[in-house]
């Protein structure tokens, strides 16, 4: 994903896994990612990290190692998580005096760290360079969620290994849900992303192209886009008890 800061271009691989507990620090960050439309994943716990990995593959990870933040045992979930990518590289958030064996116990020389206080700025900026740092990855993504792949450098969607034409614009949209899959998007923010203008009273286009990638990508099989009542939109993986010819309105 790429965004401007000043004259530099920032470009930051997606997704990116912050493996922490609530903290200002991650909350601010994740924010700022998705304000550069870079798909963020959280967890807080060795399980939650697990499970988005085999199902994201994530290559950029953010660790909490702060004594007051950091998960037990941090470092053989690091390496659990490291075991199971091709390529991943870390940027690890450290206190002030922390040991420098604990730093060099985490990190590799791919990776980075910062210590003292967490700056979210400096933080997007040294997950640029870690980006630049990992292999060229066909220069794009491989977005998957559940059963649903895009390739976005060779523009192709796949659901259980069958092909999906899209148009696209139903590309972008569909995009866009991918990068941000588990998260409710409202109507505004996808106008404003896909279609590059303001919200401005035409969220009747919004919902009519919806209806178009929903058709394409659920066609015969479960349900993955859903319609949050008041809030906006959310794909997620596909249970089997849901049907794509179920009522598309629901509450979450």
């Amino acid at each position: 994903m790429e965004t401007t800061e000043g004259s530099s271009a920032l470009r930051i691989s997606s997704p990116v896994l912050i493996l922490a507990g609530p903290s200002p620090a991650r909350n601010e960050l994740t924010q700022r990612l998705r304000s550069m439309d870079v798909k963020v994943l959280q967890a807080a716990s060795a399980a939650e990290a697990s499970q988005l990995c085999a199902e994201e593959s994530p290559h950029l990870l953010v660790l909490d190692a702060r004594l007051a933040r950091r998960i037990p045992e941090l470092e053989d979930v690091v390496d659990d998580l490291r075991s199971g990518q091709d390529e991943t590289a870390v940027l690890a958030w450290f206190d002030a005096d922390a040991p420098q064996e604990d730093m060099m116990a985490l990190c590799r020389p791919i990776d980075d760290h910062m210590v003292g206080g967490i700056a979210v700025d400096e933080s997007v900026r040294r997950l640029h360079f870690l980006t630049g740092r990992l292999p060229e990855q066909r220069n794009g993504e491989r977005l998957i969620v559940g059963d649903l792949e895009m390739d976005t450098t060779q523009r192709t969607v796949t659901r259980a290994g069958q092909d999906i034409d899209l148009s696209d614009t139903e590309f972008r949209l569909l995009r866009l849900l991918m990068r941000h899959a588990r998260t409710v998007l409202p109507k505004s923010q996808i106008l404003q992303e896909v279609w590059e203008y303001e919200f401005a009273g035409q969220a009747n286009i919004v919902e009519l192209y919806i209806s178009y990638v929903r058709k394409k990508i659920e066609a015969g099989m479960p349900r993955m886009i859903h319609t949050v009542r008041g809030a906006g939109y959310v794909l997620r993986p596909a249970r089997a008890a849901e049907r794509s010819d179920a009522p598309a309105e629901t509450v979450d």
